[in-house]
């Protein structure tokens, strides 16, 4: 019976992720949330059923230990897959230029930091209380959700020269994902970062005439570059699908890799 773990759940890819997996009923499915009674009642009214939820905040350490410890009783024979989605991001500072967040220090110094608390040390205090239970499971998969924002030869090409702490912080759970890689590999530990491409999600519903206006120039940007794109978003299920079989296929041939959901470098 294969057992997944998925921190940061309670919507978007997250949700999708525990909608996805729990429709296969060998699966053992665990969902962390900050949540948890608002996260069972939108598993009710999605009809998400097998499907363990538990406590688990990326900000807090503790509250992360305490869900592996809890996670623990229901996966007797270890947990095979982690997949490390949670991520802090904020609207305010995403449309702005590494000179426009420089001319902010305070706001520059809040947002990188708080990023870094929640994106890349949430990540290492998830992996790290799970680790136990991934070493006890069969297939010892260990996957962050990055972005192809996280490329350093995207930005040029692309003209995107905003999303800066995002991309920023990302490039960093990119590098902690290797490190982990050749940490584990001895102990045959398959680690990947991986971008989910771009997905629709309740996430970015509703925009505003600016931000949509925004949206069509990148998809424009993104087009030029990747011209065999159908220049439309992923829905949620369609993202998970493509991930998941990246992750059934993945070997030790390629941990500690940055790949996509195509299982390459071609991020949308």
């Amino acid at each position: 019976m294969p057992s997944y773990a998925i921190v940061g759940a309670s919507r978007g890819l997250g949700l999708a992720w525990l909608q996805f997996l729990s429709k296969d009923p060998n699966n053992t499915v665990i969902g962390l949330v900050r949540d948890v009674k608002k996260t069972k009642q939108t598993l009710v009214e999605e009809k998400i059923e097998n499907v363990h939820i538990f406590r688990g905040d990326m900000a807090d350490k503790k509250s992360l230990e305490a869900a592996a410890t809890s996670a623990a009783e229901v996966l007797p024979s270890g947990l095979d897959v982690i997949i490390i989605n949670g991520v802090y991001v904020t609207e305010q500072t995403n449309k702005m230029t590494v000179s426009d967040l420089a001319a902010q220090p305070d706001l520059l110094y809040k947002d990188m930091h708080t990023s870094l608390d929640v994106n890349v040390l949430g990540s290492i205090y998830a992996v790290n209380a799970f680790l136990p239970l991934i070493l006890k499971g069969a297939q010892k998969k260990i996957i962050f959700i990055s972005s192809g924002h996280a490329d350093i030869e995207l930005p040029v090409p692309a003209d995107v020269n905003d999303m800066v702490t995002y991309a920023t912080i990302k490039g960093a759970v990119n590098m902690i994902a290797a490190k982990y890689a050749a940490e584990l590999k001895s102990k045959d530990v398959k680690v990947l970062s991986m971008s989910p491409g771009l997905v629709a999600t309740s996430m970015n519903n509703n925009p505003s005439g600016e931000e949509l206006a925004y949206f069509m120039k990148l998809l424009g940007n993104f087009k030029r570059i990747f011209p065999y794109w159908r220049a439309t978003p992923l829905t949620p299920d369609e993202s998970v699908g493509h991930q998941f079989n990246i992750i059934e296929n993945l070997t030790m041939a390629d941990t500690g890799k940055f790949l996509s959901h195509w299982g390459n470098k071609t991020w949308l």
